[in-house]
């Protein structure tokens, strides 16, 4: 089978947070991938490029299925095989909102693991907040690449989303804001606040379960093209 040249693309991609208020900021870090995104990635352009054929083998040989599959039980019903009947369909509206979901469902867990660490009592606060800190890291690693399906599903939601991921950095004593940005070099670490960490960190999960959900529904209805029109 020949090499796909989408695996080798590299996608550069920047998020800007709509900010009503000064504490937010204009730009946040890009996260490395791991190999669930890779395998993302591969398998969406792929599928972007016309090669369904290499896309399918990407995902049944990839960490991505083998993730689907431990998680079956959790994730929405008939989200694997949807996904692939649309690679075998060559429908690219229903595979990247399949995928989309899939990342959703992933961000979704490392946020509720990173609430759960807030409440180890055998940690100190500063170690319950770095713990939660590199959780949300993994979370956002995720979310950063389904927050095209959200935006386009509800864009208000969306942006509430992205300042709740900031808020919750700020109130575990960290912050997001990529270091390249000269909007960012100013700017330092708030002071701790583990009651707001954790009501950001809920509304991130309550956003996210509700995209799933209706995600999940457009899904299984067939309206993935109405729900992701091609740009």
């Amino acid at each position: 089978m020949k090499r796909v040249v989408a695996s080798a693309l590299v996608v550069v991609l920047s998020v800007s947070l709509l900010a009503p208020v000064a504490a937010h900021h204009v730009g946040v870090f890009i996260p490395k991938d791991d190999d669930i995104t890779k395998n993302f990635k591969d398998i969406k352009f792929a599928s972007q490029a016309g090669r369904f054929d290499v896309a399918l083998k990407l995902f049944d040989d990839g960490i991505v299925h083998a993730t689907m599959e431990k998680e079956e039980t959790s994730l929405p019903r008939g989200l694997e095989d949807g996904l692939r009947t649309s690679l075998k369909a060559k429908d690219l509206p229903g595979v990247e909102l399949r995928l989309t979901i899939v990342l959703a469902f992933l961000t979704k867990i490392r946020v509720r693991d990173a609430m759960g660490k807030l409440r180890v009592p055998d940690l100190s606060p500063e170690r319950q907040r770095e713990h939660a800190r590199k959780l949300l890291d993994a979370a956002w690693r995720y979310y950063n690449l389904a927050d095209f399906a959200l935006s386009r599903q509800d864009a208000k939601a969306a942006v509430a989303l992205r300042m709740a991921f900031e808020d919750a950095y700020t109130y575990l004593g960290g912050m997001m804001v990529d270091p390249m940005w000269a909007a960012g070099a100013k700017v330092r670490p708030s002071e701790p606040d583990a009651g707001g960490a954790e009501a950001a960190l809920a509304e991130i999960v309550n956003t996210i379960e509700k995209f799933i959900v209706d995600g999940s529904a457009v899904a299984r209805a067939g309206g993935a093209k109405r729900f992701l029109p091609r740009q």
